[in-house]
């Protein structure tokens, strides 16, 4: 069984300031609307997992590898939805709520599109 499974429900109109630079900044559909302002919203499920280094995400059909975690990424996903996706391939977290990723093809976001970690 995966990580975590949901649906973006909501981009906000400040979300493409981080998305053109690399990163995708995630929160539950619970946070609060200046949060969502500048995220990708999903729909908040329950964390099954731990993200850890080799991890694969799904993002808008396309596949993420997790390069590296930051000390408080795992536990800010658990109880806020807060994720926040950099995709530099890097292999340390610059930030403690980093989560480094390598690609092949920049996702695309959009509502409706699905969020998968494995």
């Amino acid at each position: 069984m995966g990580v975590y499974s949901s649906k973006i429900v909501k981009i906000g109109e400040q979300a493409h300031l981080f998305l053109e630079e690399g990163i995708v900044v995630f929160f539950g559909d619970n946070a609060p609307e200046e949060l969502q302002d500048v995220a990708v919203v999903h729909e908040l499920k329950e964390v099954t997992g731990e993200i850890v280094v080799g991890t694969t995400i799904n993002l808008s059909n396309e596949e993420l590898t997790v390069t590296a975690v930051g000390p408080v990424a795992n536990e800010n996903f658990v109880n806020l939805g807060h994720l926040v996706l950099k995709l530099d391939s890097s292999t340390e977290a610059a930030l403690p709520g980093d989560v480094n990723c390598s690609f092949s093809n920049k996702p695309e976001v959009k509502v409706d599109d699905t969020i998968e970690i494995n």
